[in-house]
C-alpha cells in the first residue's frame, strides 16, 4: 500500500539524521554485531552497549499509532507542538486525522504488531528525487518496503 508523506517534513528529518553526529537503533541494529561496542553473547543487547556514531543516518519507518516517518539522529528532534519527537505521518494512517480508517490502514500495511524499520538516507534521497515535487511515498506491506527510485536508464 503506497502511503505519503509531506515532502518538505521529510526533507526536515533527512537533514536532521544527516546533522547528527549519533543515531539511535532500530531493534535490529540493536542486535547487530556491526553497531555494537563490543560483541554483546549470552544476554539481551541495551542501548548500553551500541556505539550511536556507527549507527548510520536515516529515518525509521514507525508503526505504532499510525505511520511515521522520524529521524534516527540524537539528540531527536522536538516536535515544535511538544512532542519530543517530530513526525511525519503518512497521509492514510495518521491518528490526528478526522478518518477513523488510520488504524485499518496501518495494520494493512505495517501490520498488527509495533515496530520500527531503518531506511538510509540514500534511499530517503532516491524517493525524494524519484517523487518529483509531490508528496514522497513509500510502498509498505507488512512482508516489504518498497521506495521508489529513479532508474539508471532516465
Amino acid at each position: 500500500m503506497k502511503l505519503h508523506f509531506e515532502r518538505a517534513l521529510v526533507e526536515r528529518l533527512l537533514a536532521h539524521a544527516e546533522a547528527a553526529e549519533a543515531h539511535s537503533p532500530t531493534l535490529d541494529q540493536l542486535f547487530s554485531p556491526a553497531y555494537q561496542k563490543e560483541p554483546v553473547i549470552g544476554r539481551m543487547p541495551t542501548h548500553a552497549d551500541i556505539d550511536a556514531t556507527r549507527i548510520p543516518a536515516g529515518l525509521m519507518l514507525v508503526g505504532d499509532q499510525g505511520v511515521y516517518l522520524m529521524s534516527n539522529g540524537t539528540p531527536c528532534l522536538p516536535d515544535p507542538d511538544g512532542a519530543p519527537n517530530l513526525v511525519a505521518y503518512a497521509r492514510e494512517a495518521d491518528p490526528r486525522s478526522a478518518s477513523s480508517d488510520w488504524y485499518d490502514i496501518k495494520c494493512a500495511s505495517f501490520g498488527g504488531d509495533d515496530g520500527a524499520e531503518f531506511l538510509s538516507a540514500e534511499v530517503i534521497r532516491q524517493a525524494l528525487d524519484a517523487t518529483g515535487d509531490g508528496p514522497v511515498w513509500i510502498d509498505v506491506s507488512p512482508t516489504d518496503i518498497r521506495a521508489p527510485c529513479l532508474s539508471s536508464t532516465q
